[in-house]
This record gives structure tokens, sequence and C-alpha cells, in this order.
């Protein structure tokens, strides 16, 4: 982007980073004069789940847990308010992966806008009321969904996996703690890992990018780059958790400047096929750089460099080759999905699956190929292949 371009970046009012920083957040809503908490999980049986609960009713506070394990529905998020509204809640946590932390953002929201979740995904429904306290704390690296005002939503009535959004839907107070990633099994540690470098390299080429985001991007490429093998392999290595955790965070932040042709097709399709996100991201991602590479050349390069392959003497070609290379080793060693056949079993109408991609993500103008129907079947084409 041109240095004189304007932009609007939206953050978290407050970051916590560290291991045990947990014991932090009873003190927190202690500041804020809060009482009763709706406690969104995955789990009332994580231990994380049990010391913070234990914390918050040792400082005198109410904990109200709701279980999301799922992906969020519309049925999910509105019984989660209806539980919010009943309960008499003043705040809400988060604390869980992509879902638990995007269920809760809506469902806070909703306590105080009124109306359902399909209202504002589907009918432009305006936010009006900044929502209750919210503290996201992650349990996964990747989504980076604690940094961003996005929820993305299934909507069981018209099959869409669609995002809402609001700049008050972001976390008030963002709680990294690594210590919570150690049991993250090796299968969502890849997932997670692919979701996060797709989230900066795609905000990095994207044609809303900004100073802000460019710099975001680049420090969690090289933060993947750096721990995302490790923390696959040596899944105690709490050095390589804290890595990815933060990995995560800064590509959720870079994401503000717009998701590319990976996303536009991984969103859609996983929820089509049942496709975990950070699978079907990971699918995706070496088709957008083929096919934004003439685009967006120069910025491959500079990607290539956080990845640690870059050649001054090399073309900008080979550099990019040296970079989807250095992407395809990383999915091997990670045992990461590199194509849609296993999850495809018999070939689907075009038409339909095109019709999918554009109700849901086809409003996206920030890829750096103009986003049209021969490039969403090229990415396609390109996915399915061995």
């Amino acid at each position: 982007m041109a240095i004189t371009n304007g932009f609007e970046m939206v953050f978290n009012r407050r970051l916590i980073f560290g291991e045990n920083k947990i014991a932090e957040i009873p003190g927190i809503l202690n500041w804020y004069n809060k009482k009763k908490v709706l406690f969104v999980t995955f789990s009332t049986e994580f231990d994380a789940f049990k010391k913070i609960s234990s914390l918050l009713a040792d400082a005198g506070m109410t904990v109200v847990p709701y279980e999301v394990k799922t992906e969020p529905t519309l049925q999910i998020i509105d019984h989660g308010r209806d539980i919010y509204i009943a309960e008499g809640c003043d705040c809400t946590i988060a604390l869980g992966g992509g879902s638990v932390v995007d269920a809760a953002k809506v469902i806070g929201m909703l306590a105080v806008n009124g109306g359902d979740t399909e209202d504002y995904q589907m009918r432009g429904k305006a936010v009006t009321v900044e929502p209750p306290l919210f503290i996201a704390i992650p349990t996964t690296s990747g989504t980076g969904a604690e940094a961003t005002k996005t929820s993305v939503v299934i909507n069981n009535n018209n099959h869409l996996k669609k995002s809402l959004y609001h700049n008050t839907m972001i976390a008030d107070v963002v709680v990294l703690d690594p210590r919570l990633t150690l049991a993250l099994p090796a299968r969502i540690t890849a997932a997670t890992g692919m979701d996060a470098l797709s989230h900066a390299i795609e905000s990095y080429v994207s044609l809303n990018a900004t100073p802000i985001t460019e710099m975001y991007g680049f420090k969690a490429i090289e933060l993947v780059n750096k721990y995302l093998e490790e923390a696959y392999l040596n899944p105690d290595n709490l050095e390589a958790r804290a890595g990815m955790m933060l990995a995560s965070y800064f590509g959720g932040v870079a994401i503000t400047a717009g998701i590319g042709i990976a996303h536009i097709m991984a969103q859609p399709l996983g929820g089509e096929y049942g496709i975990p996100h950070g699978d079907a991201c990971s699918i995706f991602l070496p088709a957008s750089i083929i096919l934004n590479q003439e685009y967006a050349e120069k910025k491959y390069v500079e990607i290539s460099k956080a990845f640690g392959v870059y050649k001054e003497k090399a073309s900008d070609n080979e550099n990019v080759q040296a970079l989807l290379n250095k992407i395809t080793t990383l999915q091997k060693s990670i045992d990461a999905p590199c194509c849609l056949k296993g999850y495809i079993k018999e070939e689907p109408s075009m038409d339909y699956l095109i019709d999918v991609i554009k109700r849901t993500t086809g409003h996206i103008t920030c890829n750096p190929r103009p986003l049209n129907e021969e490039l969403m079947k090229a990415a396609y084409e390109l996915a399915m292949k061995d």
C-alpha cells in the first residue's frame, strides 16, 4: 500500500502473556467490579477451567459454565445468550480454541443488543450497544480469534459457514498462557499452526495490507518457521508452545487486513464437507501462492526471507519456488494435509460449489488476483492434486 493511504486497526485493550498468567484473571474482573461470569469452554473437565473457576470462587465471584463442543452454530450461540440473560451474568470468559472464542464473542454482543445470531450474520442488523467485558484465553495456537473482531458461525438454516463481526466484539483482555497448550494433540497442533501461517501469509499479500499488518504477519511467519515443527514433534517444549502462541496472536492481528483465496475457499468448503478449518487452510495455501504469484511476487519474495530460504542471487521466481518447497516440506513434517481428495469422495457440481463460495466469502475483494469463478475453479483443481 502507499504509505499515504488511510487505514483503521482494532486492538485488544490489554494483552497478558506468560506462564501461569491465568492467575491474574480474578484481579482483572474484580477491578471491573464483575460478579457473575458466563464461562464458555470446550469442557468443564479442563484442568484450566477448574483452576480458573476455583480462583474466581475464592474471589467471591459466581461462575456459570457453558460448553461449546463444536464449531458454533446459530443454536449454540443463541442458547448461550439465553443462559447469559437468565442467569444475570455481567461478563464473559472464553477458554478454548477458535470455536469457543468465536461463540463467546457473539453471546456477549447478543446479550445486550437483542435479536438472534442470524439477524447479524444474514440480515445486517446493527450492533448499537457495547458488549460486556470479555476475556479470551486461547488453548490452541492458530485461529487468532482472540485478536479479531470476527466470529465464524455455521448457519444451520442455509448450511453456510459465514462470518459476522463488529469492532466491539474483539476481546477486551487476552491472556496468552503457553502452558495451556502443552496437552494439545499433535493433529490439532499441526492444523492450528497451518491456520496461523495462512493468516500471516494471506494478510501480508492482501491488497488491504498496512505497515502494521505486514509487521505482525512477517513476525508470525518467522515464529511458525522456527517453532511449529518443534511444537509438533516435541509437544512438551514450552518455548516452542510459547512461540506458536505468539505466532497465532500476531497472525490474528495481521488478518485484519483481510483474507485471500486460501481462506475464501477453505471456509465454505470446510463447512460443506466437514473439513477442520486448519486442514482446509493447509490444503489451499500452496495453491493460493501459485495463483497469486504474478500479482504479488515481490511480497512472496519478502515472505521467503521470513522462512529463511531467500537467496540474494536467485531470481524472484526461484525464491517463490523455494518458499513453496519450504511450505510443502513443513506440511510433510507435521502430517498436515495438502490435498482435498481425502475429504471429497464424489465429484461435486462445480456450479453448486461456486454458488456456496459466492454466498459465503464471495464478497471479499482484497486477494491480490481479482476474485472470479475462474480463480475459484483453479484453486479447487490445484487443491485436488496429490
